[in-house]
């Protein structure tokens, strides 16, 4: 099972990503993201200022995911 992520830059920020998925939504580094999920999704960022990523799901427990405004 695989879940989508929605991952936009955070506002005033040059290295600091959006991360939004079903538990939530995270702060990510620029460079993790990266690494994680390759230069192409990367390079949509820097094009388009979003992008969406897919990968497996994580199991289903109490989320622990910290809600940015």
């Amino acid at each position: 099972m695989t879940e989508t992520l929605h991952v936009r830059w955070k506002p005033g920020t040059l290295d600091t990503l959006l991360v939004t998925s079903p538990h939530g939504t995270l702060e990510w580094n620029a460079l993790i993201f990266e690494r994680v999920h390759g230069r192409d999704a990367m390079s949509e960022l820097y094009l388009k200022g979003r992008t969406c990523v897919t990968r497996e799901a994580l199991p289903a427990r109490h989320s622990t995911a910290r809600r940015v405004a």
